[in-house]
């Protein structure tokens, strides 16, 4: 089967996306690590790896990641929407918003290079804390990661 997997191509190129309307509850001062795979929207490529609750990138290079989210609070109140590697936060995707009861959307993206030779394995996740009193769930979220070079 050579370099492809799961009837994909290495010569396509890789793009991951996603979306889960499974609502996602957060608590006060709490936080959810959200599931990304629900519907598969683009699956190409062998560069990037999905899990229920990350994406894998497998193969050095230059990646854009972007993320949307549709938060429904039933308590208002700041939350912080995030997307992090290997457990660390990637500081430019750190987006703050204020909730007012009933639905706000949240938008982060960045890109990122992930050197190395060979296969590489970093662990891509997205995240929602409360950061007060907010209370609520993300109804709505598509991400995906496309390898640029």
């Amino acid at each position: 089967m050579g370099c492809g997997s799961k009837n994909k191509s290495c010569n396509q190129k890789s793009c991951q996306r996603y979306y889960n309307n499974k609502a996602q509850a957060f608590t006060a001062a709490g936080s959810v690590q959200l599931d990304i795979a629900g519907s598969r929207v683009v699956d190409t490529g062998v560069s990037i790896e999905t899990n229920p609750q990350s994406y894998e990138i497998v193969k050095p290079g230059l990646y854009h990641i972007s993320a949307d989210a549709v938060v429904n609070a039933t308590t208002a109140g700041d939350i912080d929407f995030s997307v992090f590697m290997d457990g660390v936060e990637l500081p430019c995707t750190f987006k703050v918003a204020t909730l007012a009861a009933g639905y706000t959307p949240v938008h982060t993206e960045t890109d990122l290079v992930i050197n190395g030779c060979c296969g590489v394995n970093r662990s891509i996740t997205f995240v929602v804390k409360s950061v007060s009193v907010a209370v609520g769930s993300v109804t709505q979220f598509c991400s995906g990661i496309t390898k640029l070079a």
